[in-house]
């Protein structure tokens, strides 16, 4: 790996540890016109708003949210999520959607804890950027 991979995955961290809010608040949607997207694991999810669609690759999803309209606010819910504490496997199943969502021009991303309910509405935030 070369030196500028390493320090922009080293950039990517710090960012991301450093501009997390705390978790463990209720959520409440703010931005009605939100991209909300239910993650079930590494490799499947499903947008819920602004119109659902069936389940698919994450590759095929953000390709997918490319042709929506621009929105400020994306939400991942994470189902099937078990770490107690911000961890390993938040890290690995977050860091695509971070990358993906943000090079599509989201600035604000909302990572809740899924209870497999349709809606964000008061799930536990677990991070926010």
């Amino acid at each position: 790996m070369n030196l500028g991979t390493s320090l922009a995955l080293m950039a990517l961290a710090v960012s991301l540890t450093s501009c997390a809010t705390p978790p463990s608040r209720a959520f409440h949607n703010t931005d009605p016109t939100a991209l909300v997207v239910e993650s079930f694991d590494l490799q499947t999810s499903q947008i819920l708003q602004p119109t659902a669609s069936a389940r698919m690759n994450n590759d095929k999803l953000l390709a997918a949210a490319t042709k929506l309209p621009q929105h400020q606010t994306a939400v991942v819910i994470l189902e099937n999520y078990f770490e107690p504490e911000i961890g390993d496997e938040f890290r690995d199943r977050s860091e695509p959607w971070v990358v993906g969502l943000k090079n599509l021009g989201y600035q604000r991303l909302v990572f809740l804890k899924g209870l497999d309910v349709p809606s964000p509405e008061q799930l536990i935030t677990l991070i926010e950027y």
